[in-house]
């Protein structure tokens, strides 16, 4: 029969330490309370003499009151231990939130600032988040031009990372970075989900922009405010206020007929139209930074976004037995106060014994 716990077997030699030092303290505890009844007993009388002078002594009939306090710590042990066997179809509940994650895939997003790219570093800002937020619903919207939904609110993270890997600055046809038309996508996919769901609320709903800011068409901020009553919007900025400049691919320059001055582009990090999206919704803004302390930065306000009890799809589970272990323990505590109790009556039964012996 498989039998688990609630811990792993590289923890097991822990827990049976803790256990170990947790009976011998209770043994310990007993002694103690044992020998402070003695000596209650000897400030009377000599302990040698209790069962001559006592009629019905027996210091016997205490024992069982010592097993039954080990037996009942024990079974407490095993209660916290959560043994597993046994399975059974469950239905697992989780807290969740449904984060869409809209990415600028446009042309400025292959400047090499930061290195290796922006996009490249976008990409593993969202792979931390991922990281750090194992329990919730992921979707991913590109956007350049236009927006498309490359992922739909999923809890495959795996399906998720390998989508995300895929995208690149040609994923969408028309150039450009028209971030009105991915939050009106974003909106689609929650009023969507909502209608399969059931969940009309938009407090476990975050969108998490990732963009340089170079908005080429489109009201942002606009649409941002209408946002409000859909999800609450963060921005992870990706470049440099400073710029950074782009040489736009032989094949655009042919299809755009540009000019020599054209074929380049200053890209810089529109700061202040990022951080007004983003306070319009209720949401915040954060600049990339060389470590994760971007993402940890929008972590922490996500956790002040309230995430809803949503259950999941039935599992084939070990059943937790813990309550048979707490039984035991309930009943051995109860059969101790049924003992204490019934010590007075063993003792009456021992006197009318030995009167009848004598007589």
């Amino acid at each position: 029969m498989n039998v688990q716990f609630a811990f792993s077997m590289a923890q097991a030699p822990l827990w049976c330490a803790m256990a170990l030092g947790v009976v011998i303290a209770a043994v310990l505890g007993l002694r103690w309370s044992d020998r402070k009844r003695r000596a209650r007993l000897t400030a009377l009388i000599d302990a040698s003499l209790a069962p001559r002078l006592l009629e019905g002594y027996d210091e016997r009939v205490r024992r069982p009151l010592t097993w039954l306090a080990i037996l009942g710590v024990l079974a407490l042990l095993l209660t916290f231990a959560q043994p597993r066997w046994g399975r059974s179809w469950v239905s697992v509940a989780r807290d969740s939130r449904d984060i869409m994650i809209l990415l600028d895939t446009s042309e400025s997003m292959n400047a090499q600032n930061p290195l290796p790219t922006r996009l490249e570093r976008a990409r593993q800002k969202i792979q931390s988040l991922l990281d750090l937020c194992p329990g919730d619903r992921f979707g991913l919207i590109a956007f350049a031009g236009e927006a498309a939904t490359e992922v739909p609110l999923t809890l495959d993270l795996n399906y998720y990372r390998a989508a995300l890997d895929s995208i690149t600055t040609d994923t969408l046809s028309i150039e450009g970075t028209d971030i009105t038309a991915a939050l009106r996508e974003a909106r689609r996919v929650f009023e969507e989900d909502a209608k399969k769901s059931g969940a009309e609320s938009r407090d476990a709903r975050v969108i998490v922009v990732v963009t340089d800011g170079e908005q080429t068409s489109g009201d942002a901020l606009a649409e941002a405010a209408k946002m409000r009553d859909y999800a609450t919007t963060y921005v992870l900025g990706i470049g440099d206020p400073k710029g950074a400049t782009i040489t736009y691919p032989k094949w655009m320059q042919r299809y755009a007929r540009l000019s020599e001055d054209q074929k380049t582009h200053l890209s810089r990090l529109d700061e202040e139209n990022l951080k007004k999206l983003a306070t319009d919704s209720g949401g915040a803004y954060a600049r990339i930074t060389p470590d994760d302390s971007d993402v940890k930065f929008i972590r922490e306000e996500l956790e002040q976004v309230q995430s809803r009890a949503v259950s999941d799809k039935m599992r084939y589970n070990l059943v937790n037995r813990y309550r048979w272990p707490l039984g035991a323990a309930l009943l051995c505590f109860m059969a101790e106060g049924f003992w204490v109790a019934l010590m007075p009556w063993i003792r009456s039964y021992r006197l009318r014994r030995e009167g009848g012996r004598n007589a």
